[in-house]
This record gives structure tokens, sequence and C-alpha cells, in this order.
């Protein structure tokens, strides 16, 4: 061993190196001509290192591994498989190490070969092999279908296609693709699916039950259900090839073919008795009529055009039917049930025939022909088939005091049909409601105008009818005008067009060509009442009921009618507050009697203070003509210039001057003005009803001085009260204490002389005690004494001192405290054995 470490230390140093391999290691040598070779692990291995290309490990694979291999010097390829180590050749990359794709037991794969184009299929459970060249595709789900499913697999290289029906696990081929996974039909009784072969375009019926295996080509419908007809159902089967329709009529299970579809299912028309249907063969065109009580049977191109009752007349009644392919109509009368022909129809609904009672009657009209007749009762109208019935309507029944007024509109002629009468119309007479014969009293008048335009004049008294063409003008009777001392009538002739006043006494009635313009009543003046009026030239005059005044002062009055185109000038006076024209009233009789108006304005003081002043005038006219001159509103134009000058005034001073003497202010600022009189008014006085600040501050302020000022008067008069009563009091309580020192002195007196009485009694019996105490016989025989009687009845009343205080104190709730000082209190031992043997004992016992 020491001899080959020394060989190979050197061979190192000499001719190369000695390399060390592993089990996966491999080094590539490059020999003296350029040629590659590989050296594989393990082992040492004596190469010079100038020789050495690579040192590379081997390539390990797992048990689903593979290596692609190349061979960067001729390009080729070569694949293994593990699991294996794999030393590569000297010219050998590692070009690709995948996993080998592990199929389950419902997988599949597609292997394709790059070169030859070439793809084979893979099943599991496996894990798949691959060759050079070869890729492996999408790892697919193999097809597993259950006993009711199946599936179409198309070969896309050919277009072919094949079926593959449950239960089956299915796998297409390389070039094969499964569309959808679809359920096998499943036909109950009475179902059915239509089926079309999409290759040949053959159309086949499959009905239940069955379960439907579908060709490849096969294309189908939905399921539907076959047509059930119960009793009395139809249905209509068309073709759609051959256009051909069919019907099938229950109870039975219709059996469809390929191209049939069904057009209409529905219930056969069932007629009871009195109805009718009318059946159309469209094919044709050939109608015919069915009358109940049948089934009707439906041909297969028969269409109901009509389902009705059968029209069944009572009795007295009638329907017109009319023929619609040739016009013609024919009436029928009740009792029956009317039998309609194909083309019949019921123009005229089942209705009742006329019954006129006496007073009635009715108009018929033949459309046929135009005629028009009319018929009265009593009786049941014929009619025929082209007759119109009117309403029927009742005959006039006319009073003795009623007339009606007919018109032909055949010839337009007009009459008159005066009562007591039942009027029986012709066929071409109108006429309106009955009208009133026209009963004229003494004293009324009617107007007429005929239809060429004279007028007549009809006084009563009588019974009067107008003509059928003459109208009632004026809105019909009008009394006379009873023409007296204060009535008058102003007449219009409408001949001429003048005017007349008429004043004699009686009944007037105007004549035809007179319109009674206007009926005056007599102006009636009071004495101190003025009216102006205006005569035809525009000039004024003046009535006065003043008899004193001279008549060409006085004028027309005191009392007068108004002559014809005179007017009487009225004025239109301000009757609101504050004069604005807002309200008014219209004054003909200007009245001289003084009056009260009100007003009020708004005005500024001195020191800018807004007051809002209310004031009432005492004025009066005292010359009409000069207020008729100068101005239109009387009241209007006073207010208007007082309220300037009152402004003015007020202007000048503060407010509270303003308060102090506001009346004296307005007086100063409207009375003694000549303005008044221009217009022939006086005012005779003024006063201030009320006044206020218009700004809300300003008038609380204002009221609040009023009220302190009034609280102030208020105050005073109070006090000044309770003075006078204190002073009553004062004076009473004088008097009083006088009374009582009279009645002091008067008790001293009488004290005074009770006490006297008390003393002398009290020491008259003191006395007779103290002697006959001092007389008291003492027990060694001798008397007591006077002296001793004096302290025996001091002491005793000592006693009765003591005896009061202390039941005073002991009643009470006061508490009395006392030294020994105090008390002059003399103990002795009293004859009380208790006491005696408490004193004996120490301690007190």
């Amino acid at each position: 061993s020491k001899a080959t470490v020394s060989v190979l230390y050197w061979l190192h140093n000499n001719m190369g190196c000695v390399v060390s391999l592993s089990e996966s290691e491999q080094v590539v040598v490059k020999s003296m001509r350029g040629e590659l070779s590989t050296i594989d692990g393990p082992g040492m291995n004596c190469v010079c290192m100038d020789n050495v290309e690579e040192t590379r490990e081997a390539v390990i694979l797992g048990d689903k591994q593979y290596a692609l291999l190349k061979n960067t010097e001729d390009g080729t390829l070569r694949l293994k498989n593990g699991p294996s180590k794999i030393f590569m050749h000297a010219h050998e990359k590692v070009e690709k190490v995948a996993t080998n794709e592990c199929l389950g037991r419902k997988e599949y794969c597609l292997v394709s070969h790059s070169i030859t184009g070439n793809t084979r299929i893979v099943e599991g459970p496996c894990v798949v092999k691959v060759e050079v060249h070869e890729t492996v595709g999408e790892v697919l789900e193999k097809l597993s279908l259950t006993e009711q499913q199946y599936v179409i697999i198309e070969d896309k290289s050919t277009g072919m296609r094949r079926a593959e029906y449950g239960p089956v696990i299915v796998t297409p081929n390389a070039y094969e693709e499964a569309l959808t996974v679809q359920k096998l039909p499943v036909l109950q009784a009475g179902e059915f699916i239509r089926v079309t072969d999409v290759k040949t375009g053959v159309v086949k019926m499959v009905t239940g039950p069955n379960v439907f295996r579908p060709s490849p080509y096969d294309q189908m419908e939905k399921i539907g259900n076959l047509p059930l007809l119960s009793k009395g159902e139809y249905c209509k089967l068309k073709n759609e090839e051959s256009g051909q329709i069919r019907v099938v009529v229950g109870p039975e299970l219709v059996e469809l073919g390929p191209y049939d579809e069904v057009v209409l299912k529905a219930m056969l028309p069932v007629l009871k008795v009195g109805e009718y249907c009318k059946l159309k063969n469209e094919e044709s065109g050939l109608m015919r009529v069915v009358v109940g009580p049948s089934l009707v049977e439906l041909g297969p191109y028969d269409e109901v055009v009509l389902s009705a009752m059968l029209p069944v007349l009572e009795v007295g009644e009638y329907c017109v039917v009319k023929n619609t392919e040739n016009g013609g109509k024919h009436i029928v009368l009740g009792p029956c049930i009317i039998e309609l022909d194909v083309f019949d129809e019921v123009c005229v609904q089942p209705s009742k025939l006329p019954v006129l009672n006496k007073d009635e009657y009715v108009r018929i009209t033949n459309e046929e022909t135009g005629s028009i007749s009319t018929t009265f009762g009593p009786k049941v109208v014929s009619l025929g088939p082209y007759d119109k019935v009117e309403e029927v309507m009742k005959c006039p029944d006319l009073a003795a005091d009623e007339y009606l007024v007919v018109r032909n509109e055949e010839d337009g002629l007009m009459r008159n049909m005066e009562g007591p009468l039942l009027f029986q119309p012709g066929p071409f007479d109108v006429f309106e409601k009955p009208r009133k014969v026209i009963n004229l009293k003494k004293n009324e008048y009617i107007r007429l105008r005929d239809d060429a335009g004279f007028i007549r004049v009809v006084r009563g008294e009588r019974r009067m009818l107008p003509g059928p063409l003459e109208a009632i003008l004026d809105g019909g009777v009008k009394e006379a005008i009873n023409i007296d001392n204060h009535h008058a009538v102003l007449v219009r002739n409408t001949d001429c067009g003048s005017l007349e006043l008429l004043t004699e006494h009686g009944l007037f009635f105007p004549t035809a060509y007179q319109e009674i313009e206007d009926v005056q009543t007599k102006i009636v003046l009071e004495k101190y009442q003025t009216v102006v009026c205006k005569d035809t030239s525009g000039a004024f005059y003046y009535a006065s009921g003043n008899t004193e005044l001279p008549e060409s002062e006085r004028g027309p009055g005191p009392d007068f009618f108004l002559p014809p185109h005179h007017e009487i000038v009225k004025h239109s006076w301000s009757t609101d507050l504050k004069k604005e024209h807002t309200t008014s009233e219209v004054v003909w009789r200007f009245d001289s009697r003084p009056s009260y108006m009100n007003y009020e304005f708004f005005c500024r003081t001195l020191d800018n203070v807004a007051l809002v002043i209310n004031v009432t005038f005492f004025w009066r006219i005292i010359d009409v003509k000069s207020m008729i001159e100068s101005t239109a509103d009387a009241p209007g134009d006073t207010c208007t210039h007082a309220r300037s000058m009152i402004m003015q005034e007020i202007s000048k001073i503060k407010l509270m001057d303003f308060l102090a003497s506001f009346n004296d202010v307005i007086r100063k600022a409207c009375l003694h003005d000549c303005f008044y009189g221009k217009r022939g008014v006086e005012l005779l006085s003024v006063e201030v009803l009320k006044f206020e600040c218009q700004s809300d501050e300003t008038n609380r302020i204002l009221q609040e001085m009023i009220k302190e000022t009034c609280d102030r008067l208020k105050f005073k008069e109070r006090q000044r009260g309770e003075n006078e009563v204190s002073m009553a009091r004062l004076e009473g309580e004088i008097e009083e204490e006088k009374r009582k020192e009279e009645l002091v002195e008067v008790r001293k007196s009488h004290l005074k002389t009770e006490a006297r009485i008390e003393g002398e009694a009290e020491g008259a019996r003191i006395a007779a005690f103290i002697t006959k105490l001092a007389s008291t016989t003492t027990q060694g025989g001798g008397t007591m004494g006077f002296e001793k009687a004096m302290r025996v009845y001091e002491t005793q009343k000592q006693n009765e001192f003591q005896l009061r205080s202390t039941t005073a104190l002991a009643q009470g709730k006061a508490q009395l405290y006392l030294l020994p000082k105090d008390v002059n209190l003399n103990l002795g031992t009293l004859d009380n054995p208790t006491l005696k043997k408490a004193q004996n004992t120490p301690y007190g016992g």
C-alpha cells in the first residue's frame, strides 16, 4: 500500500489526476484525438486534468418518471422510463424529465406521434408509457352510461356517427368526439314523439308505452300527449305534407301520423230544443243549418258561424226576418218558434205588437215606400214587414180652458184646436204642450203680434185665444196702470218716437204702438229737502220742499212729476271711514239738516310720531247750488280739506302738546274756514273720537304713559280716600279714649266704694275673729290675749298665701329654684313614729 500511494502520487504529479466518482456521478473525458468518452462511477480513475470536460450527475428516475435524452452530435433522441439510474452518453443532454400520466379505471388519454402524426388511445387503469416523439394529451374521463342514457359519438375524420346505449362505459377513439349525453325518451301510454332523420329526412312517429332508442341521426321533438277525445269531443288533424284535413270524433285516442298537426280540439256543438247553428264549409263556401235537439257532426272544413236560440214568439209578439241573399223580408206572428233558413236573420227582434188604448195612437212608417200612417186605439196594431213603429203616445186631452197649436209638417199650415176635445193628430201633425186659454180681467190687457208684424192689444174683460201665428209680447198678460195724484205714466209712441207723460186719472191701457217707458211716482219733498234736475238742454234747476221760499227759488217743489227727457242729478258720496270712495251711496235728495260724519286719517307730529286720528264732523248743507257747482262728493271734499289743515297744524306741535289739547288743535285747524262755505256746506263742530300711534312701539309707550297717568290719579284718589278714612278712624279713637276716660273715672269711684265696703266688712270680720280668738280660754285657764291672737292670724294668712303659690306652680309649667338663705324654713320634729324611726336609723335606714 505504501507503494500504491507512492505510485498514485507520482502519477498525479507527472501524468494527471485521480478522479473519485460516487455511484451517481459521471465524468466526460476528451481524448487526444478529440473524441469524447464517459467514465461512470463508482470508483477512482486516473485521468489527465486537461482532458476532463465535465463531471455530472446521473439521471435518477422514479417509478412513474421518464427522461428524454438528446444526442447533441447527431440530434437523435432516446427515451428511458423509470425506475432507473441513467448514465448519459458523452454527447447526450437531458432534454426533459417528466412524470408519466397515471390513468384511473374510468380515464383515458390520447397519445400523438409528432413525426408520423398517428394518435393512439391509452385506457386506464395504467401508467401511460410514451415513446420518443410521442406527446400525451389531456386526460379524459370515460363516458359511463346508465341504463336510461345514450350518447352520440361523431368521427371527426369521416363525419360518421354512432350511438352507444347504456349500461356501458364508452371510450371514444382518437378521432371521435362524444356529443351530449342524453336520457332515452320514455314514452308512457298516450304519449308520442316525432322523430326526424336529419340524414335522410324521413319523419316517423313513435308512440308509447315504449323506451325509444334513437339512431345517430335522429332529431326528436318534445314529447307530447296524443289527443284523448271524450264523448262529444272532436279534433281536426292537418297533414302538413299533403295539406289534407281530417276529423276524429271521440271517444277515442287519436293516432297521429308523422305529418299530422292538431289544428283544433273542442267540444262538438250540442243543440238543445229551440237552438240552432249555422255551419259554413270553408272549402266549398256552402252553408247549412242544424236545428236542435242534436249533436252537430262537423266535417273537416266546417266552421260554426252562428249558434243561438231560435226566436220564440209569444201571443201578441212579432219579429221581422230578412233573407240576406235576396234582401227580402217577411213578418212572423206568434205564438210559434221561428225556423230560420241558411240566409235568414232576425232584423227586428221579437217585440210586442202595439196595443192601443182609447186615448193612444202610434205613427207607422213604411221603410219601403216612405209613407206614414197613424193608427188610433182601442186596437192591436197589425204591422207589415217594412213597417217601423214609433213610440206609442197619448192623444192630447184638452180641457175647457186649454187649446193646442198644431202644425202640419207636410204643408206647414198651423191651426188651433180648442177644448174640450180628445185630439187625434194626423200623420204629419206636430204640437207642443197644451196652452191655457187667456182670461183677461177688467184691468188687464195683452199685446199680440202676428206673422205679418201687425200688433193688436186685447183688453179685458174677456176670454181670449191667440191665433196660431200670433206671438205674445211683453211677457204675457199685463195690468193696466192706475194713474192718480201720486202716479203718472211715461209713454213712448213707437210710430213717431215721441215721449209723453200722462197724468189723466184712471186706468191706462196702451195702444198697439205705445210702450210704457216708466211709471213715475210723484216726487214729494220735505221742508228741509232739495232736488236738482237737469232739463233737455242740460241746464240745472232746483226743486225745494220749503213752501216759505218764493216760487222762483222753490222751483216745481214741493211735489211734482219729472217731465219727459228730464233727469234727476245724482251724486255719489263716499261712505267709508277713510273717504277713499271704496264704498259710496247715491244721493239725490239733499237734506239740509245737520248730521254727523266720522273720518279717519294719518298724520305726523313735530317730533315725527305717526298718529291715526278718528274724528267726527257735525256739518250741514247750506247752499245746494254752490255744492252742485263745486263738488260731486261733498263729504269726501270736506274730509280731505279738513285732513290737510289738521296735518298742517299737528306738524307744528309735539306729541305731548297734542295730548294736552288735541280737541283745541283740531278745532283750530278746521273751524272758521271759508273753504266749506264756497262748497255750500258748513262745519259746525269737530271732535276727536280716538287716536293711536301707528307704530306699535310708540303706541305701547303711549299706552304705558296713559296707564301711568291713570294709575297716578287713581293712587291720589285712593290716598285721599285712605287719609279721610284714617282721619275718621283717628277722630273715632279720640272720642273712644275720651269715653274710656270717663268710664275709668266712674269705675274708680265704684271700686273705691266697693273697696271701702269690702274693707269695712273684712276689718269687721278680722276684728271679730281676733276678738273672739283673744278671749279664747287656754289650757292654763287664762285667755290667749290680743297679741297672741294677732300672731295666730298672721301665721294663718302666710300659710294661705303659700298654699295659693304652690298650687299655681303645680298647675303651671314654671320652675322655682330656692336657696337656703332665700327660705326662712324651721324644721321641727313631728309627732310621727315613722319619722322618728327614720331619724334614728343611720343614713336614713
